[in-house]
């Protein structure tokens, strides 16, 4: 289809979709929208930013126009997603699609007022927008009533079953009927995931659009540096460097993100906020509008903004700590270069972070090329990087890591590390592959250190 108009949809939906400057559908969109439209399960794997929303959210919009006028606490559409931010938007994407169809739909999720959702559903929506936890406590309430449920949307199912909402999935589930479409749409596509899409779906036609893996659009680059430089470095890289329009920053807890806001603030020259699960709804909101209007350029997030989030011109991702995976890694740069743009990725790495960061190099499918900063005063510590001493000290420390930046050419795959890096990365993972899903960096790094490797025994 070369063209939203060549597709089979009403002339209402055709006009929202030109009037929001939609042309030509986007790849996931031209597979999904035809199969939707004739009633199919589908199975959508796709990295974010390729379009999902609007894949699954014509063929159901033109589905309910058929139906008639809706009863209260009856929807007949229902959307789960992973977080609030995701269901918000979602939502907006709803009701500007559905300005010229009289199509009503309801947000549900934490952070906003119960007895409001309840309203709205008492007058009567087409469609519920939800997160898994909230919508549990409406059916909790035995108001909302799924008995007239044509269409089930998982999004961002992957991420929901890594957050442990697959209980919560079931019982919502079982008070749905089974003679409904339903549609599944995830950026990766693990083995627990193949299994819950068996169980959930009806011979569902399956669709995947691109690799799992970061996009061509994406320039990637890691930096070597200690914990306490990298302040300092990220200052150096933005002073060095042209193009900064939106930055977003993203740490691994909360209490990181409060404590890098004004700091780089400082360095950066330009406002700066900060996002996570532990602000109200209101502030969540306010940041991510400052952001997406330009009077922030800089956020600093947890992962809650990793997924689906659409903000225009996000010139730069950075990952001032290192993902815990590398599919939280394809995650998080993927708020960059998105659909007809290009982006750069940004990854500080301290060592500590040398066995997180190698899993993820290996598990992409080219390399993130390293690079230093020339001028920067590096400080590499004996005790951290297996560099400076004694030479008697050195000769001790044969065959230790080397942390030390390097400027890897577009085709090389280096280590950074290690001199021995394939020895250490055939240990590194073997550990990961035996671990549990969520092994702790620390239990990780101590086994690691503890395997001999063969130049060193004897």
């Amino acid at each position: 289809m070369s063209s939203f108009s060549d597709f089979p949809l009403s002339d209402k939906l055709k006009g929202a979709v030109a009037d929001l400057g939609f042309t030509a559908p986007l790849p996931i969109q031209e597979k999904v929208i035809p199969l939707a439209l004739e009633r199919r399960d589908v199975v959508g794997c796709a990295p974010t930013g390729t379009g999902k929303t609007l894949a699954f959210l014509l063929p159901i919009m033109d589905g309910l126009l058929e139906m008639g006028r809706v009863r209260r606490f009856r929807p007949r559409a229902l959307i789960l997603l992973p977080t609030r931010e995701l269901a918000i938007q979602v939502g907006e994407v709803f009701r500007s699609l559905a300005t010229k169809t009289g199509l009503r739909s309801v947000v549900v999720c934490g952070g906003m007022d119960l007895s409001e959702q309840e309203q709205q559903m008492q007058l009567g929506v087409d469609a519920v927008i939800a997160t898994p936890g909230r919508l549990i406590e409406h059916l909790e309430r035995q108001g909302l009533k799924f008995a007239e449920l044509e269409y089930l949307v998982l999004d961002e199912a992957d991420r929901m079953l890594d957050e442990g909402f697959l209980p919560d999935i079931r019982r919502i589930v079982d008070q749905i009927p089974d003679r409904r479409q339903t549609m599944l749409f995830s950026a990766t596509m693990p083995p627990e995931m193949e299994k819950f899409a068996r169980e959930l779906l009806s011979e569902p036609a399956r669709i995947q659009v691109g690799l799992v893996a970061p996009k061509d659009s994406i320039e990637e680059r890691a930096y070597p540096v200690i914990e306490e430089q990298k302040v300092d470095l990220l200052k150096a890289i933005f002073e060095r460097e042209q193009g900064f329009e939106k930055v977003l920053v993203f740490v691994r807890t909360r209490a990181r993100a409060r404590e890098l806001v004004e700091p780089l603030q400082a360095v950066t020259g330009s406002v700066a906020r900060e996002l996570h699960a532990e602000l109200t709804q209101k502030e969540r909101t306010a940041a991510l509008d400052a952001f997406r209007s330009g009077e922030c350029k800089l956020l600093v997030a947890t992962d809650v903004a990793s997924r689906g989030l659409d903000i225009e011109a996000l010139s730069h991702v950075v990952n001032f700590d290192v993902p815990n995976t590398p599919d939280e890694y394809i995650h998080r740069i993927g708020r960059t270069g998105r659909v007809d743009r290009t982006g750069i990725a940004i990854t500080l790495v301290s060592p500590k972070e040398q066995t997180l960061f190698m899993a993820i190099d290996n598990a992409v499918r080219r390399p993130i090329v390293t690079r230093r900063v020339e001028g920067f005063p590096y400080i590499f510590p004996e005790d951290e990087f297996g560099e400076g001493g004694s030479e008697s000290s050195k000769r001790k420390r044969r065959g230790s890591t080397s942390f030390r930046p390097t400027e890897a050419s577009a085709g090389e795959k280096e280590n950074p590390f290690t001199k021995s890096g394939h020895l250490k990365k055939k240990y590194q993972h073997r550990e990961l592959e035996e671990g549990p899903r969520r092994n702790s960096r620390k239990r990780i790094e101590k086994k690691i250190k503890n395997k001999k490797l063969p130049h060193q025994k004897g």
